[in-house]
């Protein structure tokens, strides 16, 4: 399959946080994703936090390789990260490899105002979700690679995630608007003057 050319995004006349639908509401939920620095995470030691907050994170793996340098290689999702790696078989194996693993947290800030999110569980699983898509290249996730986010049972919302704090050396996108429109501008054939 070729990469399509010449698409570029929908111009709907205004900013994404000022689109409303026909009710006046903002038609894409606002979170902003504040990343931590990379904490080295050792072989063989229990994850290195304490927090108990809900979040996002993200595990990342350096093999030494120039090219391959703390390459973003897991994105997860949790409610209490002391926990959370008692018993998580993917991440033992991302840190038992050759190299140096990190792990960096995002606690969720959702944007309020008429922006109100009523599902936080709901919400941070759609983050989530979009997050994998999003960097999906070079993960080992095994859930949430094969289907488009909001596509199950339960649907999704239209998202407007703004990426703070680490970088990730620009793997991580500034910020994410999912879904988005992309349109290939058509030829104006029209008689000329």
């Amino acid at each position: 399959m070729t990469k399509p050319k010449g698409l570029n995004a929908a111009d709907f006349g205004a900013e994404v946080g000022e689109l409303e639908n026909a009710a006046g509401n903002p038609l894409f939920k606002a979170v902003q994703l504040d990343w931590s620095q990379p904490i080295d995470w050792e072989k063989g030691k229990k994850t290195p936090t304490d927090r108990k907050d809900p979040c996002v994170y993200i595990i990342m793996h350096d093999d030494g390789r120039y090219r391959h340098k703390k390459r973003i290689v897991y994105v997860g999702l949790t409610k209490d990260p002391s926990k959370r790696f008692l018993n998580h078989p993917t991440a033992h194996d991302i840190v038992n490899r050759q190299g140096k693993a990190s792990i960096s947290f995002s606690f969720f800030d959702f944007i309020q105002g008429r922006n109100k999110i009523e599902r936080i569980k709901e919400a941070s699983e759609e983050i989530e979700h979009i997050l994998i898509w999003t960097l999906w290249p070079y993960l080992v996730n095994d859930r949430k690679m094969y289907t488009l986010p909001g596509m199950g049972s339960n649907g999704g919302s239209a998202w407007h995630i703004l990426n703070k704090g680490y970088r990730f050396h620009g793997q991580m996108p500034q910020q994410i608007v999912y879904p988005w429109m992309l349109v290939k501008p058509g030829r104006n054939r029209s008689a000329k003057a």
